[in-house]
């Protein structure tokens, strides 16, 4: 998990933590029992995941619960990624590396966070290996979360995506969605009948949603949460071509059960390479979606990398809109309110785009 993203102010503190903070998370549940999880959160396989889960996550590989047989092996909702203890090497002022193995899903990931002098960007480079000999279809979904009291209701998120389709009927009667219908970004239709804009952060109280969007053919794709009362923007940005799904999902007091206890309000931005978090078996049954892949192939032995990047960005324009972001030269330019606000990215796109 990664748990804390902020800035460093002039007077040498630290910012408000621009990530979803669980509420749930200080508890330190790291010593229970399976008996225990199960008596908390119903469910093995999603306590696993909820107890540690805060911030933004790692997905892998597996995207949804995980089948009985894996959590009996150890495996939880979203797979082993966050469950596992990583090994941190090359800690420095400005980097870190960190590994870990996933012995169910037989991969092996490395990761390395790095920050450029006089920038504000942190480049995320992210391997996964294969550790079999055989080749297999990867989910790999960056779990990003935001929510209050940084962005809550008023906060607004933006993304290169642009069609989507809504999921399954997850909330029951408190979906806020129609079921699987496809949609052009940011309209959704609702079950009320009328278009649900999925810019705007927590709309109605006591319902959730999931929808996935697909990214149009472009270099670089992203996406933002903006809070337009301070104009500040938590944005994300990766290779379209690498994660080329967004998920969103909403949680807006929604859940009576522990731990979400009906207060909790979260907006997932989950960019990778596979749609809607139905797990790795019913998303490999049900194929392409809008016509297109849900995974990505790795072969025997093979490394990927897929990296991405993220910065908190100061806004001119008071309404809070980001119309687009893209890297030129050595420049990051948000577009905002029809003005570009400039950002210091020397050699960002081949980072990301290799």
């Amino acid at each position: 998990m990664l748990a804390e993203f902020g800035q460093m102010l002039a007077d040498g503190g630290h910012s408000q933590n621009l990530l979803w903070e669980s509420p749930w998370t200080q508890e330190n549940s790291s010593v229970r029992s399976d008996d225990k999880v199960r008596a908390l959160y119903g469910d093995v396989g999603t306590g696993r995941f909820l107890e540690r889960f805060t911030g933004h996550a790692l997905c892998l590989n597996e995207f949804g619960a995980a089948s009985e047989e894996d959590v009996a092996a150890g495996s939880g909702l979203h797979g082993e990624a966050s469950l596992r203890d990583w090994s941190f090497r090359e800690v420095q002022p400005t980097s870190v590396s960190a590994t870990t193995e996933l012995p169910l899903a037989r991969l092996r990931v490395e990761r390395r966070l790095s920050l450029l002098p006089g920038e504000s960007i942190v480049r995320v480079d992210e391997t996964v290996i294969n550790l079999s000999a055989e080749a297999q279809p990867v989910h790999w979904v960056q779990h990003a979360t935001v929510g209050p009291p940084l962005f809550g209701e008023g906060a607004r998120a933006a993304t290169s995506a642009t069609r989507g389709i809504t999921g399954p009927r997850m909330y029951g009667d408190a979906d806020r969605l129609c079921a699987d219908a496809e949609f052009n970004w940011p309209h959704a239709p609702g079950t009320d009948g009328g278009p649900v804009d999925l810019r705007k952060l927590f709309g109605k109280t006591g319902t959730g949603l999931v929808a996935a969007l697909r990214q149009p053919e472009r270099g670089i794709g992203f996406v933002a949460a903006v809070n337009p009362a301070v104009r500040v923007a938590l944005i994300y940005i990766f290779a379209a071509s690498d994660f080329p799904w967004l998920t969103l999902w909403e949680e807006n007091r929604c859940r009576q059960e522990y731990p979400w206890n009906g207060h909790v309000q979260a907006r997932g931005l989950e960019f990778g390479t596979t749609p809607l978090p139905l797990g790795r078996r019913a998303i490999d049954a049900a194929g392409d979606v809008m016509g297109h892949a849900t995974s990505r192939r790795i072969a025997p032995n093979e490394r990927i990398r897929a990296p991405w990047a993220m910065a908190a960005v100061r806004l001119p324009d008071p309404a809070g809109e980001i119309e687009d972001i893209m890297v030129e030269g050595d420049l990051l330019r948000i577009m905002n309110g029809g003005r570009a606000v400039e950002v210091r990215a020397r050699g960002l796109a081949r980072f990301l785009l290799g």
